[in-house]
């Protein structure tokens, strides 16, 4: 599946750069230190949410993708990256590549992005991860947030069927069209067909990888999105969503990992979308399992934040009654 990936990012464009204004990471990053070897043998829990073997990206990946790939491997050499796809050359690439998911890991999304881009064709995945999660957490300002997460999906347009070849593009592209989704007016989603977009990608995703933990808990927060948005009884004639779908989605995500903070938040706000108060002590219940979680990169660390915040919301909210 992956060896796809040169071919698909070829297509991209390169035009989007880092911004130097991008705010910093908030929190100590001492402990997401992935240097050396720390990467290659943290890999495996770094990336459970992207589901079971997500290759690394080593030399002999490396390789196989410039022999596989003629196009794909011109577009890297006169991109000026320093590769021009002798076997010698592809430790030093596959050194930088690996630079960037660990600068992603640690939370330097600006310069994920920028040293990403700098590699060409290879490097736009972690790129393009970084960005997703910089703007979902990071960018106080709406219309900022909505642009960064528009410009991910575009990307992703310009590289057509083959976005399907990796899952973690295919899951970017998703989620940005999903948070997307919770802030733009419903006719401005209906006029984009996100609301169809979004399953019609998640079941392509799951049929690749169907224990994909992201993947799973993302889609339990559709279908619990869509039941706020126009209740039980529409949303099931309309677009075939319900709670009993809801829960089964995020039963197989905690399944296949049940140490990821963003399942247990995303659950915890399913369930107020789908039962309100009823199921208020539950939702409570996730969200302290979400920030009891160690994190282990920047991202988790912004989605116990985030934790934190609801889980506050939740007990004043108590506290008042």
């Amino acid at each position: 599946m992956r060896r796809y990936l040169l071919a698909f990012l070829a297509i991209c464009s390169l035009s989007a750069v880092a911004d130097d204004n991008w705010k910093p990471f908030p929190y100590e990053q001492s402990a997401f230190d992935y240097s050396g070897d720390k990467l290659r043998q943290a890999w495996p829990q770094l990336t459970r949410g992207f589901g079971a073997n997500y290759p690394f990206p080593d030399a002999d990946w490396v390789v196989t993708m410039a022999t596989t790939y003629p196009k794909a491997l011109e577009m890297t050499v006169t991109g000026n990256t320093g590769f021009t796809g002798k076997p010698e050359e592809a430790e030093i690439y596959a050194s930088k590549l690996q630079e960037v998911w660990r600068l992603m890991f640690r939370g330097d999304f600006a310069e994920a992005k920028k040293q990403g881009l700098a590699l060409g064709v290879g490097g736009q995945i972690p790129a393009m991860f970084a960005q997703v999660v910089y703007a979902t957490f990071l960018v106080p300002n709406q219309e900022e947030k909505h642009h960064l997460l528009e410009e991910v999906i575009d990307y992703t347009d310009k590289a057509g069927s083959l976005v399907q070849a990796d899952t973690v593009a295919m899951f970017g592209r998703i989620y940005a069209k999903a948070r997307l989704g919770e802030e733009l007016p419903v006719p401005v989603v209906l006029k984009r067909g996100y609301t169809s977009q979004i399953p019609k990608e998640l079941d392509a995703l799951l049929a690749k990888q169907p224990q994909q933990p992201f993947a799973l808990a993302l889609y339990g927060g559709y279908e619990a999105g869509v039941i706020r948005k126009v209740g039980k009884l529409v949303g099931k004639m309309t677009y075939g969503v319900s709670a009993d779908k809801m829960e089964t989605y995020f039963a197989r995500s905690f399944k296949g990992s049940d140490n990821l903070p963003i399942g247990h938040y995303e659950y915890a706000n399913a369930l107020s979308y789908v039962y309100g108060d009823d199921e208020e002590q539950k939702a409570i219940e996730h969200l302290k399992r979400a920030v009891a979680i160690k994190p282990i990169n920047a991202m988790e660390a912004l989605e116990i934040a985030h934790a934190k915040q609801l889980l506050k919301q939740y007990e004043q909210k108590l506290a008042q009654n």
